[in-house]
């Protein structure tokens, strides 16, 4: 999964429908959905871009996004927020569920 910072995340988002999780290395909800992200980006990779954010080295983005806890998962299509932010998503079926709205 790709990292996106401050100078990319625009120009990485604006087209197609992008999911963006925000977390951090030692967080262990974020550790915990990272095979459930995997997964997800394998089953849907001709359809969605799956991005990362690092919760303690992107400090601006952090602060653009309004990040508060992780992970979060935010969806955009075409640049703009699409769905309900999951934060501290605790399942796969949770996190398809809002996929299957984007889509």
């Amino acid at each position: 999964m790709q990292e996106l910072n401050h100078s990319n995340f625009s120009s990485m988002t604006s087209e197609g429908i992008v999911i963006v999780n925000v977390g951090a290395s030692w967080c262990p909800d974020c550790k915990r959905i990272e095979p459930i992200m995997t997964a997800l980006e394998n089953e849907y990779k001709d359809r969605i871009r799956f991005f990362k954010v690092n919760f303690d080295t992107e400090e601006q983005l952090k602060d653009s996004l309004q990040i508060r806890r992780i992970p979060t998962l935010i969806f955009y299509k075409n640049g703009k927020e699409v769905a309900e932010r999951l934060v501290e998503p605790k399942s796969q079926a949770e996190i398809e569920k809002v996929v299957q709205q984007v889509l």
